[in-house]
């Protein structure tokens, strides 16, 4: 048998060749692609072996590599599992030369050009996926350094933000232990249960600044309990800790309208909310020459309770506004942009929620109560002491 004979040979039994290769395939579980998929790969690799005198670099089955072994490599299939289907090919092969042409010479020299085709194949299908394992790692690399750099960022804003939440309680704190020891001194005791009572809520206020931090990370916290509470008591303790910066920015604070109504919640959270919004307010007002106003109201809508504070402020930039409740989104030139996202977590922790509205003339946010769901956590609450 000549090389001419031999190759007519090869082609008059290529569906014997492929088939015995898919066989060999399904018994292995090399279940890589689809039957139809597999079918048409065995064609185009079948051509491309025979072809042994075109250029290597130009066939259309090697042009087709980069995208065929992508949807391989995408699909998780292993660089040994490729090797195994191409071992299984070339079994295939000389398997039909044994059992179809054992009898007759085999022109050795057309069987040599053929394996080192398929060596050749080997050799850039595995150049090829080296190539995407070396990109993905290098991608992945990249991928992690962002987030690396990503996280220390937010660990330095986090920082800041709780040097900034937890210095102002403290300078306060600092501030009325000077007055006390100089009250101690001249035997002037007659504020000093005040001075002290302003003391221990500044510390609550430090310890509900770091239970917001810790919300965030994703270990246990102890929450603080739910008792009832008067909304108006929380509302007028609040102010009672911000007043003097109200009276400094020479501020026209309004609260009259307020509907009294008992509330089961967390109340040194919700008083960290309603203490964030204000101090927010003020902040907003520095931008107001003169005429600075904060409207505190509340109401009870049906089953909601809605605690609202405006402020004739500037309007909030539309750049933020749909953003405003997430974490290290500010339009403060110094702001953490963490209170607002804290805030949103504690009011929806108490059943409720907290919205805004802004325009040109005044910017407003709510508070909002589900007093229904709040009954039912009491009720709740009541059955697991009984």
């Amino acid at each position: 048998m000549n090389e001419s004979q031999f190759l007519i040979s090869l082609r008059n039994n290529r569906d014997f060749i492929i088939q015995k290769w898919l066989d060999d395939f399904h018994e292995n579980s090399l279940d890589m692609l689809d039957e139809a998929s597999l079918l048409q790969d065995g064609l185009s690799y079948f051509a491309f072996m025979l072809d042994t005198d075109s250029p290597f670099e130009s066939h259309e089955h090697v042009k087709a590599v980069p995208r065929y072994y992508k949807l391989l490599f995408d699909n998780n299939i292993s660089s040994s599992q490729l090797l195994h289907s191409n071992h299984l090919w070339r079994n295939a092969v000389m398997q039909f030369i044994e059992e179809k042409l054992g009898d007759q010479i085999i022109p050795m020299k057309v069987v040599r050009k053929i394996n080192l085709r398929l060596d050749q194949f080997e050799r850039y299908i595995f150049d090829y996926y080296n190539e995407c394992t070396n990109r993905l790692i290098a991608d992945k690399e990249s991928t992690i350094s962002e987030l690396h750099e990503d996280r220390m960022t937010i660990i330095g804003k986090m920082a800041a933000s709780m040097a900034h939440e937890i210095r102002n309680p403290l300078t306060s704190v600092l501030g009325f232990i000077k007055i006390m020891r100089k009250q101690i001194n001249d035997r002037s005791f007659d504020k000093l249960i005040n001075y002290l009572e302003i003391i221990e809520m500044e510390f609550q206020n430090i310890q509900m600044h770091i239970t917001g931090f810790l919300s965030f990370s994703k270990k246990d916290v102890i929450e603080e309990s739910f008792a009832d509470v008067s909304a108006s008591t929380i509302i007028e303790t609040v102010i009672s800790l911000i007043y003097p910066r109200i009276i400094d920015e020479n501020i026209e604070l309004n609260y009259d309208a307020i509907q009294d109504c008992s509330l089961h919640i967390q109340k040194i959270a919700i008083q960290q909310v309603l203490s964030n919004i204000l101090i927010n307010s003020i902040d907003a007002l520095y931008q107001v020459s003169t005429g600075r106003k904060i409207v505190v109201s509340s109401k009870i809508e049906g089953e909601t309770y809605l605690l609202s504070i405006s402020n004739n402020g500037p309007e909030i930039p539309t750049t933020i506004k749909d953003s405003l409740f997430t974490p290290f989104v500010t339009s403060k030139k110094e702001g953490t942009g963490l209170g607002l996202a804290i805030s949103k977590q504690i009011m929806n922790r108490n059943q409720g929620d907290i919205t805004f509205s802004s325009n040109q003339k005044e910017t407003t946010f709510s508070m909002m109560f589900n007093l229904k769901c709040l009954q039912e956590i009491k009720e709740q609450s009541s059955l697991v002491i009984g």
